[in-house]
């Protein structure tokens, strides 16, 4: 089975991508519905996305793609294939790295904000997307096709 990722950020384009992939309306889940994706997941299975920065925060894909890993399910990143993992592929110990680094500093960047500034709920939630949406913007931008690993002239 191939199930599709989407976000805020995707629109029909995707859709369209995701159609001409064969992917059903009902097989596309949005970010905020992970842990339902992965209840459905079955040895063998693909799932798709755009882009990493799909995802909430790099912590969220940290955690979703372990998951993906574990349950013997190909996760392909179509604008970071350096990303990908499943079906006997997995990150170099380089990018694990990073991304436990990225993970971290999300997590202290997010937490010394929130010991410094006296926020209402609605101001920490603030906080957080911010911190996570650069985090995961980086995270994007480093790994895409034309980032820094790009290789050639």
């Amino acid at each position: 089975m191939v199930y599709g990722i989407v976000s805020e950020k995707d629109n029909e384009t995707t859709r369209t991508v995701f159609r001409s992939k064969k992917i059903a309306n009902t097989d596309i889940y949005p970010v905020t519905k992970l842990d339902l994706l992965v209840s459905r997941l079955n040895f063998g299975d693909t799932i798709i996305c755009i882009s990493v920065d799909r995802f909430l925060s790099v912590s969220q894909y940290v955690v979703f793609s372990e998951k993906v890993l574990n349950a013997g399910v190909s996760l392909r990143i179509m604008e970071q294939p350096y990303l990908d993992i499943g079906n006997g592929k997995h990150w170099r110990s380089s990018v694990v790295s990073h991304l436990h680094t990225l993970v971290q500093a999300e997590n202290v960047t997010v937490n010394r904000l929130y010991s410094v500034l006296e926020l209402t709920d609605k101001g920490k939630y603030y906080v957080s997307r911010c911190v996570t949406d650069m985090s995961i913007g980086i995270l994007a931008k480093t790994y895409s096709v034309d980032g820094i690993l790009r290789r050639g002239n």
